[in-house]
């Protein structure tokens, strides 16, 4: 049908003798954008959305997760003591965060006792992604995930559009490399495939702590297959990780050894059903090994570990965890609404062997079962403009003495386009967190989190230039939060208010150019203590012109004191620049953390902060055949 109508257009320029030559350009570019695949995944009614287009991917050389995360608002990234990435609420120190959802398409990824995608798949390679979609705003039922403060979903490259192969290598200025390569192509009209597998290594700078050295060193083998026959698909993905563990556990410096290995592979299999395709049905298969190891020689040092917590000279910890089920959806369409039902059967079972070198060795194993339903409801008084409700009801039965849960969430919203200048869009939820197997193991008789959040947002739109203003505010009981001297969980009895509000600005500058400002706001009622930035922002700009592209992401945090601690404000400018060989080669030179002074993060245990981020240069050259 578009291309029905920009065939019409030119006619009619033709017919009426007027001169096209910028209206054509205007509607290739319009249809260019109503193309991309990302117009046909996103759900505008699960959340606040913000979109990375196949082009912004390119044209940052995002080549790792991390890439995407440190310009989320709301949001900010950091490492953890142990090195893994943490991408924790503004004002919030970096710990486990297991409100944050992690998809590969309509699959999940995370782990079973942690609830937590970052210690494995924090360095997932991109480019095999074709666009990327993050959802803000609590509680998007219509994805069935359990309770989420954040939803990421990675949207492969489709082999129907690729119909060739890659090949993408790079290499830094810190001694650390990448090779990735896929092959996509559609046989018929009803079969397709595509194979990605890369492999990288990335390498921190040396930082010095109580004499000892510290350099983080990872590296990662990730796999992914996709092949589709008619209305079936299976896929099946695999992350490895090998890395040292940073800063470790240990009481002073760092550990004189150290080391981790991650593997989690899963299978998933959807199908579509009825002749209108609304009945899908995913089966999946998680199975997930790690094994941690950290040891200290020093007569004077020791590690510190939890559950129950020990003062020990070592251990080795290995987790088996297992995941599987069925996801059921059926979509009811009629002229003005939409009935959106769901159900799900979940099983997760997880074993730990963890054996201490100096205090009591632990031997534990546990499972839940999770059932859910939802219902969701989209009413549309017009094309553009809908009413939506939605309730979703989960009940976890647990093993031993933890206890069952039983969660309700709840929904309403609405969306207005009242002309093509201005648009709105305002949600209200009540929903719950459950804890999770890391923090019942340390306290079985914790409660669930009770949250209540409403968000609001505004957009005003002109020919090129776009504001919008997004803000919220939350309340949270049984707020579940880490004991920094027991390592145990308990439920805060002090209510938490959270308030935020955040500015967007985007302006287009030309065909391929553009420019992305943003600021924002964080607050709670804790006002005496800080554990994270309140402000932050990022300015982003996208230039093209000839063969050359440009880009240059400038992110800023607000620094902030935290115990005996003060942290500096951090910026972090990145800057890359792409030549376009010719139609099928591309090579580029990236800079991060070109000022040296992104945010740091400091330890709690003693002075040591470092960057999440390091100066380096990386030289990237990408193949298409």
């Amino acid at each position: 049908m578009l291309r029905i109508s920009i065939i019409l257009c030119l006619l009619l320029m033709l017919v009426t003798g007027r001169s096209y030559s910028a209206s054509i350009i205007d509607i290739l570019e319009e249809y260019r954008e109503k193309s991309e695949l990302s117009k046909k995944t996103r759900l505008e009614s699960e959340g606040h959305l913000i979109v990375l287009t196949r082009e912004d991917l390119e044209r940052m050389q995002a080549y790792t997760l991390e890439d995407v995360l440190k310009i989320v608002r709301f949001f900010i990234l950091q490492k953890n003591m142990l090195g893994e990435n943490v991408i924790a609420y503004a004002t919030m120190y970096p710990i486990n965060n297991t409100t944050i959802r992690l998809y590969i398409n309509d699959h999940e990824v995370s782990s079973v006792y942690r609830r937590t995608p970052f210690p494995i798949w924090g360095e997932i390679p991109l480019d095999f992604v074709d666009h990327i979609e993050i959802y803000q705003g609590e509680s998007a039922i219509r994805f069935n995930n359990e309770t989420a403060g954040l939803i990421i979903k990675l949207y492969t490259k489709p082999p129907e559009r690729e119909n060739g192969g890659y090949l993408g290598t790079f290499l830094t200025s810190r001694k650390g490399y990448g090779l990735n390569t896929y092959y996509g192509k559609e046989l018929d009209d009803y079969t397709s495939f595509f194979i990605f597998t890369g492999k990288n290594y990335i390498r921190w700078k040396k930082y010095r702590n109580d004499s000892k050295d510290i350099r983080q060193e990872i590296g990662n083998f990730f796999t992914y297959t996709y092949f589709r026959y008619k209305d079936i698909l299976f896929e099946y993905s695999g992350m490895y990780k090998e890395a040292d563990l940073f800063r470790g556990l240990a009481y002073r410096g760092a550990p004189d050894k150290d080391d981790f290995e991650g593997k989690h592979n899963y299978i998933s299999i959807t199908s579509k059903h009825l002749e209108d395709k609304s009945l899908k049905l995913i089966l999946f298969y998680d199975d997930i090994k790690s094994m941690s190891y950290q040891e200290t020689l020093t007569p004077s040092n020791f590690i510190i570990v939890a559950n129950p917590t020990e003062y020990v000279k070592g251990y080795t910890a290995n987790l088996y965890e297992k995941r599987y089920g069925v996801e059921l959806y059926k979509t009811f369409n009629k002229s003005s609404n939409e009935l959106f039902l769901g159900l799900k059967y979940q099983r997760s079972w997880y074993k730990i062997d963890d054996i201490r070198i100096g205090g009591s060795s632990l031997f534990t194993q546990n499972s839940e079962n999770l059932y859910s339903i939802f219902i969701e409801n989209s009413y549309y008084f017009s094309p553009e403009n809908m009413l939506i409700a939605g309730f979703k009801y989960d009940r976890y039965e647990r093993k031993k003495q933890f206890r069952d849960i039983n969660g309700l969430t709840a929904r309403v919203g609405i969306i207005l386009f009242s002309n093509q200048f201005i648009s709105f869009k305002s949600f209200a939820s009540v929903y719950y967190t459950p804890p999770v197997f890391v923090e019942i193991s340390t306290q079985p008789t914790l409660r669930k989190q009770r949250n209540k959040i409403w968000t609001s947002e505004i957009t005003f739109k002109g020919r090129k230039h776009k504001f919008g203003i997004l803000g919220g505010y939350a309340i949270t009981k049984n707020q579940i939060v880490l004991n920094p001297v027991t390592l145990s969980y308990y439920n805060e009895d002090t209510i938490l208010r959270y308030k935020f509000i955040s500015f967007d600005y985007h302006l287009k500058l030309g065909k391929e150019s553009k420019l992305d400002l943003n600021y924002f706001l964080a607050d709670t009622n804790f006002d005496d203590v800080e554990l994270g930035p309140d402000q932050g922002g990022h300015i982003k700009l996208f230039y093209s012109r000839n063969r050359f592209d440009l880009y240059t992401g400038f992110v800023y945090r607000k620094g902030y004191k935290v115990s005996s601690y003060k942290i500096k404000d951090g910026y972090d400018l990145t800057t890359a620049i792409t030549y376009h060989i010719d139609d099928s080669k591309e090579i580029s030179l990236k800079g991060d953390n070109l000022l040296n002074k992104a945010l740091k993060t400091p330890t709690l245990i003693d002075s040591f902060k470092y960057s999440t981020i390091d100066r380096r240069f990386t030289i990237i050259f990408k193949w298409f055949f």
